[in-house]
This record gives C-alpha cells, sequence and structure tokens, in this order.
C-alpha cells in the first residue's frame, strides 16, 4: 500500500521521497506520541522551521540576484587588472625602449596622483 499525503489525499511519488527517508508515517507516528495538549505547540514549532528554511531559501537566492556597487566596482577592477596585465606583457614583448621608458614615467605620474590612502 503506498503512502499518501496527508494534506491532498494523493498518493507520493517516487521523486517526493528520494530527498529522504522519513516518511509521512515517521511524523505522524511522532505527532500521536506527543500528548494532545501540546499539539498546538508542535504545530506551531513546525510552522516556525518551515518559514525559516523558507527564508533561507528565499535570502539566498535573492544575494545571489542583488549586485551592489561594491560588487560591480570588484568586477570592474578585476576586468581592468586583467586587461592591463595583457598589455603590460604585450608591452615588454614588443616595445622599444623610448615608449617603454615614456610610458612608465605616465603611470608612475598617474599611479601617484590617484593614490588610495
Amino acid at each position: 500500500m503506498s503512502e499518501q499525503s496527508v494534506v491532498s489525499n494523493q498518493p507520493q511519488s517516487d521523486g517526493d521521497r528520494c530527498f529522504s527517508e522519513v516518511s509521512i508515517t515517521e511524523f505522524l507516528h511522532e505527532i500521536e506520541q506527543t500528548p494532545k495538549d501540546e499539539w498546538s505547540n508542535l504545530l506551531q514549532i513546525m510552522r516556525l522551521f518551515r518559514e525559516s528554511v523558507t527564508r533561507k531559501i528565499e535570502s539566498l537566492e535573492a544575494f545571489k540576484q542583488k549586485t551592489t556597487p561594491d560588487m560591480l566596482e570588484v568586477e570592474q577592477l578585476t576586468q581592468q587588472h586583467k586587461v592591463l596585465s595583457q598589455l603590460t606583457n604585450q608591452w615588454i614583448e614588443e616595445g622599444d625602449e623610448l615608449e617603454k621608458t615614456q610610458t612608465c614615467e605616465f603611470l608612475r605620474q598617474a599611479l601617484y596622483e590617484n593614490r588610495v590612502y
């Protein structure tokens, strides 16, 4: 005999059971072992648990979708660093000495003027 969902009276699918070996029968057994005058407390605990799990999932999804200015800045700086690194390597391999010296002086001056303290 297959187990049925308490809420919908529908048979459980195999997919519903794949996440855990805990069955609805085990939940019902635990409820039956709980004194009836404590059922309202048990129900409240179960609801609070479900809500907290739902909030965690929603918060995680919202965090993944949320883009803050700091995150954008970090991504932009990472991209700039990558491009500058590629340019530097190309410059080292291909540039002439006078161009290298002038560029180095320009970069030093720009870095000095735009220092972050």
